[in-house]
């Protein structure tokens, strides 16, 4: 009998180690899988970190072009304001010389499509300023005064008397 139980401790040993052996190569593998899965979790790291470098150049590109269009819009709006507002003044100057040829402010308003509240208000800011300030009056000599929307003229200045008021 002591062969035999010597022989079941022979046996028995011999199955722990071939277990632990089993167990270790379990192991290993699952340490082989796990330092797989970390380099390849490490490269995916690695590019994600990329794309976010990537994705903060192209935000900051964004931000100074946008930047960039936003000053460009501004000058392009003040050069189209100026020019409008030296077209604007042509536009007053050629209503102020057809005034003085003798139209009367009702005609302008309605040969150029305008209100006649505009016109007069036109006229009213192209005439000289009245005053000590304009100088002496040359009678009977020098160009003749455009004629102005005074009260002599009721023509003109008859319908703004009126719309105020209404």
């Amino acid at each position: 009998m002591a062969h035999v139980a010597g022989k079941n401790k022979t046996n028995n040993d011999r199955q722990i180690r071939d277990r632990v052996a089993e167990l270790a190569a379990a192991r290993d593998r699952l340490d082989a899988e796990e330092a797989e899965r970390r380099r390849r979790e490490d490269a995916a790291f690695e590019r994600y970190a990329r794309a976010d470098t990537e994705a903060a150049q192209v935000a900051a590109q964004r931000d100074r072009a946008l930047a960039d269009l936003d000053e460009q819009a501004q000058r392009v709006r003040a050069d189209a304001d100026a020019r409008l507002a030296e077209i604007e003044q042509r536009r007053c100057e050629i209503l102020t010389e057809l005034h003085a040829g003798g139209r009367k402010a009702d005609d302008l308003a309605a040969m150029f499509g305008l209100a006649v509240k505009r016109v007069r208000a036109v006229l009213r800011q192209s005439r000289p300023p009245a005053g000590p300030a304009a100088g002496p009056a040359a009678p009977g000599g020098g160009d003749p005064a455009p004629p102005a929307d005074t009260p002599a003229d009721t023509s003109a200045t008859a319908p703004v008397a009126e719309a105020a008021s209404t």
